[in-house]
């Protein structure tokens, strides 16, 4: 009888090799030389390297490590693909029952001919109520109404028995624009908002629905100047930064080309540099605005602002708990997903989100909170030939400062910045400002009525 097995002298790099790719799918990335195994849902890297030195070692176990290295090589340099290949398509989720197709609505099982390593951490299931495009909102609010999530957002986008509607359609197309590997009218997003108001459990949420491998942590500025950091943007979902420093934005260029998707170069440490295509969302929040030198259209265009008013802090029905019982509800989540995706289905078709600003009123807006004396000295005040006392203008800073909302600075921190746009001087023992005067609205009397 003829042995179907090899003898031991018969195991060569070559041989040991065929093997091993005879048992499983593997591919490895030009430009990186990344090789990847499939997992029967997705291609990773975790396992590729581990796997082979191990198989081999079970094939050929008294062989060297440098044998090992060997065959690793000749996995390499037979499996070569295009690095652009993967994740390439916007139409397509992996997902823990099947890939998803965002055209069709339909489900397909997993195959190692869907070159993707991005496995979301989620299952599609039918919604219960039918979703049609002219009625999407009001679809959605049907199937999504009674969960904890949908309680959540509302009451968040409710101030005062008001609700903001188009703020809170702005955050479910938010959510849904992550699940499209494409970037949706070139815009990232920026929440804005102080206290206890609910966008930090929005962003955790967002997160928990991605999953860990898929989403990246970076702030915007070091984004903007790290050299290395932008590699960890790739094959990524999104990226959420929550709380960023006030710190000025100097550069802006990188930022605007991951948003518009145009090819940057990424580098590991020890690496080369490889150019990408970012298909990432970039999501952030902050208390104030950073300050930015690039006040051009093309910047500011490219924002969606969210602002998140209520005050959760001394509310009787805060929910401690809200964010873990939020994602750890896998039932609900799935649900969540299985009808936003229809909303991202219409974002990827559309390419457009519904409520977006002129960049005009976005600029306006992000300048006047990055550095409120500056719009106060521009729009609150103005020249004169009288001067004005220093208590005075205080006062006038702090009305305008409470009607925006906003905590004002006390007299000496106000006065060491304001000395930047006017001198000060005293007179007859009151301290002055030279030259300015407050610019308040003209109230005119009405006239009398001549009967």
């Amino acid at each position: 009888m003829i042995s179907i097995f090899r003898k031991k002298e018969d195991w060569t790099w070559d041989t040991v090799a065929q093997k091993i790719m005879s048992e499983k799918s593997f591919v490895t990335l030009t430009k990186t030389d990344e090789i990847l195994t499939f997992d029967g849902r997705r291609y990773s890297q975790k396992v590729a390297e581990t796997y082979i030195r191990s198989r081999t070692d079970q094939l050929e176990p008294t062989q060297s490590k440098s044998f090992k290295n060997e065959v690793i090589d000749k996995i390499k340099t037979r499996t070569y693909k295009d690095f652009e290949i993967f994740n390439s398509r916007p139409d397509i989720l992996t997902l823990e029952n099947g890939i998803l197709d965002l055209n069709q609505m339909k489900l397909s099982e997993h195959t190692p001919d869907n070159l993707t390593t991005l496995l979301l951490p989620l299952e599609y299931k039918k919604p219960q109520f039918e979703i049609k495009e002219e009625t999407i909102f009001e679809d959605i609010e049907k199937n999504l109404k009674d969960t904890l999530f949908w309680k959540f957002l509302k009451s968040s986008f409710t101030l005062d028995e008001n609700f903001e509607k188009k703020s809170f359609e702005a955050a479910l197309e938010i959510i849904a624009s992550v699940f499209v590997k494409q970037q949706i009218d070139a815009k990232a997003v920026i929440n804005l908002g102080k206290g206890e108001n609910g966008k930090s459990v929005f962003l955790s949420y967002i997160e928990s629905l991605v999953g860990n491998e898929n989403k990246s942590n970076i702030q915007l500025q070091q984004l903007s100047e790290d050299k290395f950091l932008p590699s960890q943007l790739k094959d990524k979902l999104v990226n959420i930064f929550a709380d960023l420093e006030n710190n000025e934005l100097r550069k802006a260029g990188l930022i605007k080309a991951i948003i518009t998707n145009e090819g940057i170069t990424g580098q590991e440490k020890h690496g080369r540099p490889f150019t990408f295509n970012p298909f990432c969302k970039l999501i952030f929040s902050c208390n104030r605005f950073p300050k930015v030198f690039d006040q051009s259209q093309g910047f500011f265009r490219r924002w969606i602002i969210l602002h998140w008013n209520r005050n959760f802090e001394n509310d009787p029905q805060r929910d401690e708990h809200l964010l873990q019982k939020l994602v750890s509800n896998k039932e609900e989540k799935n649900k969540v997903f299985s009808t936003l995706i229809h909303l991202s289905r219409q974002l990827y078709q559309r390419g457009k989100f519904s409520h977006s600003k002129d960049w005009k009123t976005i600029q306006k807006e992000w300048n006047a909170n990055a550095d409120p004396i500056s719009d106060f000295v521009e729009h609150y005040t103005k020249d004169s030939d009288s001067n004005t006392r220093v208590r005075e203008m205080h006062a006038w800073y702090k009305e305008i400062m409470y009607q925006k909302g906003e905590n004002p600075l006390g007299i000496g921190q106000f006065g060491k910045i304001f000395r930047e746009y006017y001198d000060q001087s005293v007179n007859h023992d009151v301290r002055i400002w030279l030259g300015v005067e407050p610019k308040k609205p003209i109230q005119e009397k009405m006239k009398e009525f001549d009967e």
